[in-house]
């Protein structure tokens, strides 16, 4: 049994990246939520930080369901 240490290298850098890119743009979307002041620009903020969350989430839910 050969291990395709390229594929193992690119499957473990997607999943930092993603899970990175995830944490921070739910971080942003929630520090956002929760500010006073501007709250018709920090709620289109945190709007579009969770809609982007859930498009991570959902195409990860799409990549192991139908690849």
């Amino acid at each position: 049994m050969a291990i395709n240490w390229g594929g193992l290298g690119t499957v473990f850098l997607v999943a930092i990246v993603a899970s990175v890119l995830f944490v921070g743009l739910f971080s942003v979307g929630i520090n956002s939520w929760t500010r006073r002041g501007e709250a018709a620009l920090n709620n289109v903020v945190a709007i579009g930080c969770f809609v982007l969350c859930a498009g991570i989430v959902g195409y990860g839910l799409y990549a192991i369901a139908f690849k």
